[in-house]
């Protein structure tokens, strides 16, 4: 892909280290908006525009959606991550997922194995024995971006409708201050979670899930709450390949890697 055909979106609020990554992005890009997200509708249409999970644009991804046009969304990596994660962690910054038209990965490639050895991390054996399910809630940020405020409560009483087990529902934040997801996974039948990336950590692991259709994670686990009790558990080799080839390092980002890549 052309990255002078792109425009990258550099949000307000940005934490100082991402607002210096996404400068230098900007830099070779050639394209940058700052912090005005109304000037992305006024983009000439071959101008591809970037964006992450900011409320505000909600609406202009509903109309691009709508309309055809090709955008890109980015956001932090499906693993090798810094902080948040139950993974091994990243160096430099860690990773970041970008993706043409879609929040998730949405379709396995044919890829080598290469950069997912790079990642060294470890699939854990599917657990096939477990009683309770873990349910993920997502963050404020991501509910409003997604239209979805409520899903958490909405979610447990749709479930309480088709099984009888235990939930435990968990934020993104336990992670950093509370109990970490492989110890609430432990002896879980399942995790439910829109779009979380609890769900992609949680298949790594070894643990079924049940997510949203735009979830990378659909492609190895299921979307309908009613098969709560008949979760799958399929190969993850193919899989975890693609989700490799779809996320960049900081140095990636910006050496030209993520424009030769991206999918």
């Amino acid at each position: 892909m052309d990255p002078t055909k792109a425009c990258l979106f550099i949000p307000p609020g940005l934490a100082g280290f991402k607002q210096k990554l996404f400068a230098r992005i900007g830099a070779k890009v050639g394209r940058f908006i700052l912090h005005d997200h109304e000037k992305l509708d006024q983009l000439p249409d071959e101008i591809i525009p970037v964006i992450g999970c900011s409320p505000q644009l909600k609406p202009l991804v509903a109309k691009w959606r709508y309309s055809g046009r090709k955008w890109i969304y980015w956001d932090r990596g499906y693993c090798r991550r810094v902080f948040a994660t139950d993974l091994p962690t990243g160096e430099d910054g860690g990773m970041y997922r970008w993706h043409i038209n879609s929040f998730q990965m949405q379709t396995l490639r044919d890829v080598k194995d290469d950069r997912w050895r790079a990642c060294r991390t470890d699939l854990w054996d599917w657990s096939k024995e477990g009683d309770h399910i873990v349910v993920a809630k997502p963050s404020p940020t991501y509910e409003k971006f997604h239209g979805i405020e409520g899903w958490t409560e909405r979610t447990v009483d749709r479930l309480r409708k088709f099984t009888k087990r235990p939930l435990i529902v968990r934020d993104k934040e336990m992670q950093r201050f509370g109990a970490k997801l492989h110890e609430h996974l432990k002896g879980a039948h399942a995790l439910v979670t829109h779009g979380s990336n609890a769900a992609v950590e949680s298949v790594i692991m070894g643990c079924p899930v049940f997510v949203h259709p735009d979830s990378a994670a659909a492609l190895v686990g299921l979307t309908d709450l009613r098969q709560i009790e008949n979760p799958i558990y399929p190969d993850r080799l193919e899989w975890v390949k693609s989700l490799s080839y779809c996320q960049f390092s900081e140095a990636e980002l910006v050496d030209g890697t993520l424009w030769r890549l991206i999918n």
